[in-house]
C-alpha cells in the first residue's frame, strides 16, 4: 500500500493535463496518467512526475467509453493502493458559428466533454465512497459560466460540466467527496492554437492578430498557463479545500468575472 496520495488525471499527455499532473506530483501525489493517443506525450508527463519523486502509471483509453474510467480507477487501487483525487481534464473544442456548427461536431464534444466527465464522476465516486471520501475536480472553462461568440457549442458542453459539478457535489457530500470545477481562460495550448487558426480563416485576420485580440481581453496581460491551472487543482485536492464543494473557480486573469 502506498503512503502517498494517489490521483487520476485524464488527458494528461500535454497542455493543461500535464500541468495538473505535475502540480499534484509536486505536492506529493502518485499519478495515474490517462491518455488516448499521444503515448510519447504521456511518457513525457510520467518522466516529469518521477523526476519530482512520484510514481506514475500510464493508462490508455477513450473517455467516451465508460470502461476507460473504470480501468483508470482500478489501476489506481491495484497498482498504488488508493484513489483520493480524480481530475476530469480531457476535452475537445471546436470554433464555429452556431449557424454552421455540424451536428456531428457537437455530438463529439458532448461525448468527450460531458459524457467523459460523467463516466469519471461515476467511476471515481464508486471507489471513493468505499474508501471514506475524496476529491473530484472537473475541468470546465470560463466559457462554462459565460458564453462566447464562435464557441457556442463548446460553451454548451462546459456549462453542462458546471451543472454536473454542482449536482454531484450535492449528491456526494454525505460521502465526504468534494466536487469542484476549474474554469481556465485562454491558454496557448495546441487546442487553442487550432481554434485561432480556424478563427483566422473565418475572419480574414492573421493568426497573430487573432492571438493579440485574445491577449488584449485579459486584464492580467498574459495568457493562462498549465502551472496556473495546476496550482488551483492542487489546492482543491489539498486539506485547505476540505470545505469547498460545488464551486466553479475561474483561472483567467480577470477576463471573465464570476
Amino acid at each position: 500500500m502506498t503512503t502517498r496520495p494517489v490521483a487520476v488525471v485524464t488527458g494528461a499527455s500535454r497542455g493543461l493535463g500535464r500541468g495538473i499532473a505535475l502540480a499534484l506530483a509536486d505536492v506529493g501525489h502518485d499519478l495515474v496518467i490517462g491518455y488516448q493517443g499521444d503515448e510519447a506525450g504521456a511518457e513525457g508527463t510520467a518522466l516529469a512526475v518521477r523526476e519530482s519523486g512520484g510514481r506514475a502509471l500510464l493508462v490508455q483509453g477513450d473517455i467516451r467509453d465508460p470502461a476507460t474510467s473504470t480501468l483508470l480507477a482500478k489501476a489506481a487501487v491495484e497498482e498504488f493502493g488508493d484513489l483520493g483525487v480524480w481530475v476530469n481534464n480531457a476535452g475537445v473544442s471546436l470554433l464555429a458559428p452556431i449557424e454552421s456548427t455540424a451536428t456531428a461536431d457537437l455530438e463529439r464534444m458532448l461525448a468527450v466533454n460531458v459524457m467523459g466527465t460523467l463516466h469519471g464522476l461515476q467511476a471515481a465516486s464508486r471507489v471513493m465512497r468505499s474508501r471514506g471520501g475524496g476529491r473530484i475536480v472537473n475541468l470546465a472553462s470560463d466559457l462554462g459560466v459565460q458564453g462566447g461568440a464562435l464557441l457556442g457549442a463548446y460553451a454548451a458542453t462546459k456549462f453542462a460540466v458546471v451543472g454536473l459539478t454542482q449536482s454531484a457535489a450535492l449528491e456526494f457530500a454525505a460521502a465526504e467527496i468534494t466536487v469542484n470545477a476549474v474554469c481556465p481562460g485562454t491558454s496557448e495550448t495546441d487546442m487553442v492554437r487550432e481554434e485561432w487558426r480556424t478563427q483566422s480563416a473565418l475572419t480574414a485576420q492573421t493568426p497573430e492578430a487573432v492571438r493579440a485580440s485574445y491577449l488584449a481581453a485579459i486584464p492580467a496581460g498574459r495568457f493562462c498557463t498549465p502551472a496556473d491551472v495546476g496550482a488551483v487543482v492542487a489546492f482543491l485536492a489539498g486539506p485547505a479545500a476540505a470545505y469547498v464543494t460545488g464551486q466553479s473557480l475561474c483561472v483567467n486573469g480577470g477576463s471573465v468575472l464570476h
